[in-house]
């Protein structure tokens, strides 16, 4: 089959170019127009009784009219055009025929395109009938907004998670219902709501278009089913600058009773890109937007972070605040073993006797948790700070510095697989109590790193004595 381009097929592809909205952004995208211009070409020869070959070989608007009769009271045009993917062949029939009848001039009639541009640059279909059926109607919800913060590892990520899994346990409308993103210094306002992109096409070296980023893209959802919910999580939200990557969207963080913004915005590129969908065309007057309230935002931070964004006082007042405390309790049972990188010869509360850990160490054995494992090495750690920070506040020294709360370890700062290999362990864990934590004391990991390294990697060495 030939694939050469006609002088009508060009006009025609030129012609649906051209045809823009009032805030000048493109109707129909490259793909969109390849795709009518293909049905044009094609489907046509699949209509029975047989009408025609190529529909681009017609160029006088009467013999159209004909030819087009004919094939829309063929036994089989139903099908063909189902087969042609909702509604795209009974589109491009009406799209030629207003060309013809009109001329390149002219306004393409309101017949929305099946094909939007999605996060992935890939093409989405939509029904071309869902206009004329879908009423959006706001669902009153209680909308979440939360940041959940605490020390490394404590399992905030685990806790968003958790939350999403209540409402969707199946992890196919898990993922469906939920957009994951992590914030860091670079991060733009741009990557959060889409730009303006690059693409190569078929007729044309360099084509633009607008291309969602993640909260557009989950906003169309949202709005596309209002009795739904879904999720925005941006992970490690203090290491962005949050309030200039949201702009002028952050006044929708504001929620009404009802649960949606209480001050929409005025936003022509989300607005445009909404609109594209037949069923919320009519919805964004002004180009206004919103924030539906089924769309639910929740946050991590790391307070340890530092060097990073701080979060004002006017953007974390519109976030429910919910500390994740340090909790070994809550550990999964791959966490918990006795893995050979804390074995050791000496029973613990030997190890310890003597040393400033042991009155506690002798409580943890009381209750049963004195184990060679990571929740009593990181507890034991964790104690440490605090008979640190203890000493410190009873020294009349000026130099000595307390050690920030958000510097103990928490039960998820390792993988269980850095648990099974020592030098994985010390790599992560050792590394950042001395080069974090105990930078400059006097007291507890006072060699070098890397004597610490070479002594604690041998098979025979005890790795709580580091604690000691």
């Amino acid at each position: 089959m030939s694939s050469f381009i006609t002088d009508n097929e060009k006009k025609f592809r030129e012609w649906l170019r051209r045809q823009v909205t009032r805030e000048g952004v493109r109707r129909y995208s490259d793909n969109a127009i390849i795709a009518y211009s293909h049905c044009l070409r094609t489907a046509c020869m699949k209509i029975t009784p047989y009408v025609a070959n190529n529909l681009f070989s017609i160029s006088d608007s009467q013999e159209y009219e004909k030819v087009l009769e004919k094939i829309i009271y063929s036994d089989n045009f139903e099908t063909v055009n189902e087969e042609s993917g909702n509604g795209t062949f009974i589109t491009s029939l009406k799209l030629y025929q207003h060309l013809l009848k009109y001329g390149i001039n002219s306004t393409a009639p309101n017949l929305s395109a099946a094909f939007y541009i999605t996060e992935n640059g890939e093409d989405a279909r939509y029904d071309e009938e869902r206009g004329l059926k879908y009423h959006y109607e706001e669902v009153i919800m209680t909308p979440i907004q939360k940041i959940y913060y605490g020390a490394p590892g404590t399992g905030k990520s685990y806790s968003v998670s958790k939350l999403i899994e209540s409402e969707y346990p199946d992890p196919k409308d898990y993922d469906e219902h939920c957009r994951r993103l992590i914030f860091h210094p670079t991060y733009t306002y741009e990557e959060l709501v889409g730009d303006v992109k690059p693409f190569l096409t078929q007729d044309k070296p360099v084509e633009y278009m607008f291309v969602p980023g993640p909260l557009t893209a989950i906003l169309k959802d949202a709005f596309s089913n209002p009795k739904e919910k879904y999720y925005l999580v941006i992970e490690e939200i203090n290491r962005g600058n949050a309030p200039a990557i949201f702009g002028d969207l952050f006044q929708l963080l504001d929620r009404s009773e009802a649960g949606k913004s209480r001050y929409p915005v005025q936003n022509h590129l989300i607005s445009s890109y909404l609109s594209r969908d037949p069923g919320l065309k009519h919805i964004f007057i002004d180009s206004k937007i919103w924030f539906p309230s089924n769309l639910n935002i929740l946050a991590t931070m790391n307070t340890a972070d530092e060097n990073i964004f701080i979060l004002d006082s006017a953007f974390k007042r519109r976030f429910a605040l919910d500390y994740v405390r340090i909790d070994f309790d809550k550990l999964p049972e791959a966490w918990t073993k006795p893995y050979d990188t804390f074995a050791g010869n000496k029973p613990l509360t030997n190890l310890f006797s003597g040393t400033s850990l042991a009155s506690y160490a002798s409580r943890l054995y009381l209750d049963n948790k004195l184990n060679r494992d990571w929740a009593t090495f990181a507890t034991l750690a964790n104690e440490l700070i605090d008979i640190t920070n203890m000493e410190v506040k009873r020294s009349a020294n000026p130099q000595l510095a307390r050690i920030a709360e958000n510097k103990k370890l928490g039960p998820f700062f390792v993988s269980a697989n850095d648990l099974k290999e020592r030098e994985n362990f010390i790599n992560k864990v050792i590394f950042y109590l001395k080069q974090d934590v105990f930078p400059y004391s006097d007291r507890y990991m006072t060699d070098s790193y890397e004597d610490i390294f070479m002594k604690y990697l041998r098979p025979d060495s005890d790795i709580f004595e580091l604690l000691t």
